[in-house]
Formats: C-alpha cells, structure tokens, sequence
C-alpha cells in the first residue's frame, strides 16, 4: 500500500519529515534517513535502522532479585528466551 505526503524545503534545504510518515516508519529526532535517487529522477527515503543488544532488552525476562542485575543474570535470561523461542539451549 502507498502513503503518500508532501512537505517544503526551506531556504536551507532542510525538509521536515511529515508527522504521519515518521509515524509509520517509528523515526525520531536523531535518527537517520537513507536517500536513493534512481535515473528516472524517483527518490526514495528508508530509514537507516541500526540494530542494538539495548533495543531488546526491554522483552527479556530478566529476574527481579532485588539487587542490580549481573551478566550471568542477563545471560540465564538470554538462554531462556532462546530455549522459550527455539526449544533449546545454546550449548557452552
């Protein structure tokens, strides 16, 4: 499905992403754009997605102990995600 907007360059060529697009495609401030002009004078904007450890920590279980979590603590919580996904264990 296309979705389509318009927005206006400012004397310093500056665009303003409509909010509707940033919307669909969950961009920020900070985040960054890709541009691809083709011969046929199209362009084309994609968001860069840069992929993180970080970004999912949020959907890890990691256990409430009361006390700051260690990285065995992350790391029983990685291996337990990855048997709930996949049905094992990674192997040490």
């Amino acid at each position: 499905m296309a979705f389509d907007a318009e927005a206006t360059i400012t004397s310093k060529g500056q665009v303003t992403v409509p909010a509707s697009i940033r919307e669909k495609l969950r961009i920020k401030a900070g985040d960054r754009l890709h541009f691809r002009l083709t011969d046929a004078g199209e362009l084309t904007v994609f968001p860069i997605r840069r992929r993180s450890i970080f970004d999912s920590l949020d959907k890890l279980k990691l256990p409430s102990i009361g006390r700051p979590v260690s990285r065995e603590d992350i790391d029983a919580a990685i291996e337990a995600e990855i048997d709930d996904r996949y049905g094992r264990s990674k192997e040490r």
